[in-house]
């Protein structure tokens, strides 16, 4: 079969030739590498094909680790909507490779004879159509239907990365709604861990009001509020959704991150370390993730692997700005400046620069960025800078801390 010219895989369409499966109807874009990777496991069905083969075709003559391919194959199954621990699709062949559990049929031509049904059972077809109409709208009425679980779960994402007490309320009810409508979905279930988790944690509304990248784990563990009665059953609800969620789906990688913030919440540091060290391997580009990282690495009292961690989120989130830019908008200009400010207390005042001027880039307005530049600059003497930086401010307040920024 001459696999670049197309095949199926059950019911989705695989077109290579331009990156697409099509599967319910439904265009999904996938990367070139991906595709080359399904591709290749295409040409011997049912056969594990090693590590090293996938390595020599997907990567000749650069050498790259585990996680390159881990990311490869993860973010195959996320297209074909297959699981790790279930699949359907793309099975792990321990310590060898992987296998493809499906036998590729080649495209049907279109007009062929094959296209056309036997119009002897048109009657027997049409019935059954009436019949499973009234089936769908029957079970619509009870339920959420499957094909709108991702778009749900989407929108719950997009409610959730604001954090605010209205908005994860909001997104709590839509990762229930999606759990209902299928209990198995690792999105899901890990999207609802997180939101219990935030409710507990941010237990006033005053404790919503983001400052910054403040730990509200750390606070939340100083206080004492996560070992009340009621936070301590909330929790341990968390913790069981989303340990379904990485059994699930192991390799899923934000399943890894809602279970290491329930952890943390829970105290356990090493466990939660352990849960977000597996969400950076198997999805480099999880943001969310090193933020964490660089939380617990300030309560663990180590300042330098929490500054590197998060400038790994920096990176993390220009990478994929274009592609998440609802969730990552709010988090990118805090993120910076949190890099910014930080080297700027170390004193190190030509890296702390670089940062105010790669925020403002992007966020050429931002007052915080502004001003820290400012500083940066006015402790080097530089004051035309300090007045070239200022300029943009408007605030006569804002404007003037500017100016005199010692």
């Amino acid at each position: 079969m001459m696999l670049e010219k197309g095949f199926r895989l059950g019911e989705v369409r695989v077109e290579p030739a331009n990156g697409h499966l099509v599967r319910s109807g439904v265009t999904v874009e996938v990367e070139p590498k991906v595709m080359a990777l399904l591709c290749l496991l295409a040409r011997t069905p049912g056969d594990a094909v090693s590590r090293d083969s996938i390595f020599e075709e997907l990567w000749p003559g650069v050498t790259v680790n585990d996680d390159a391919l881990a990311r490869a194959v993860w973010k195959l199954r996320q297209a074909l909507g297959d699981e790790a621990r279930n699949p359907a699709f793309v099975a792990t062949v321990a310590k060898k490779g992987y296998r493809l559990l499906v036998e590729p049929a080649p495209l049907r031509r279109t007009g062929s004879v094959s296209d056309h049904p036997d119009w002897r059972l048109t009657g027997i077809a049409l019935l059954a159509g009436v019949v499973m109409v009234a089936f769908v709208f029957a079970a619509f009425m009870d339920s959420t239907p499957e094909a709108e679980v991702d778009p749900l779960i989407t929108r719950a994402d997009e409610f959730y990365y604001q954090y605010t007490e209205a908005d994860n309320d909001a997104a709590m009810r839509l990762y229930r709604q999606a759990v209902e409508a299928e209990p198995g979905s690792a999105r899901a279930l890990s999207g609802l861990a997180n939101t219990i988790t935030q409710e507990v944690i941010r237990w006033s509304p005053g404790e919503w009001e983001e400052v910054g990248l403040q730990s509200r784990v750390r606070t939340a563990l100083a206080n004492g509020r996560t070992q009340t009665p009621n936070a301590i059953e909330a929790l341990a609800r968390a913790r069981q959704h989303a340990e379904i969620a990485v059994v699930q789906d192991a390799d899923y990688a934000l399943a890894h991150r809602a279970l290491g913030l329930v952890l943390s919440a829970q105290g356990e540091i090493e466990l939660a370390m352990r849960s977000y060290d597996r969400a950076a391997t198997l999805d480099p580009d999880a943001w969310e993730v090193f933020i964490n990282l660089s939380d617990l690495h300030n309560h663990q009292g180590e300042p330098d692997l929490a500054l590197a961690h998060m400038e790994l989120a920096f990176e993390a989130m220009s990478r994929v700005y274009e592609s998440q830019a609802v969730l990552v908008r709010p988090w990118y200009s805090v993120t910076g400046l949190s890099v910014a400010d930080r080297y700027h207390a170390r004193s190190d005042g030509v890296t702390a620069e670089r940062w105010y001027r790669r925020v403002l880039q992007w966020d050429p307005l931002n007052v915080r960025a502004l001003t820290g530049l400012a500083a940066v600059l006015s402790e080097r003497g530089d004051e035309a800078g300090v007045r070239e930086a200022c300029a943009p401010i408007s605030d006569p307040q804002a404007l003037a801390e500017c100016l005199n920024p010692h």
